[in-house]
């Protein structure tokens, strides 16, 4: 045999060797990231249960009956000397004729409101 002929020999089997060699590390990171995304599924699949039992104990505590328990005799109406009543007199004379509520309600009236021209 000559020369050149065992050249292109030793070149087709370094090729497909090397192409072997590529796709045997190829399939063992195929397989570390396989495994990777498992353990990820796993974790996933537990934080999700978790969620699922902190919505589920949320939901319990704010049922209206969880509420009325939680707050029972600490929310009541307030005694009548702490409330105050405030006439349109007051607030005008308070506020003023040019106060920002009528104001407010004068765009409304012209029909101008946020955003738009």
């Amino acid at each position: 045999m000559s020369n050149r002929i065992i050249i292109i020999v030793l070149s087709i089997i370094s090729v497909f060797g090397a192409g072997s060699i590529g796709l045997v590390w190829m399939r063992m990171e195929i397989s570390v990231v396989a495994k990777d995304c498992v353990e990820l599924e796993d974790e996933l699949e537990i934080v999700a249960r978790e969620v699922h039992e902190l919505r589920a104990q949320y939901s319990r505590a704010m049922r209206p009956s969880s509420l009325a328990s939680m707050v029972n005799g600490r929310l009541e109406m307030p005694k009548a000397q702490l409330t105050y009543h405030v006439s349109e007199a007051d607030m005008e004379r308070r506020l003023g004729k040019s106060s920002v509520a009528k104001r407010s309600q004068n765009h409304r009236a012209r029909g101008e409101f946020a955003g738009t021209q």
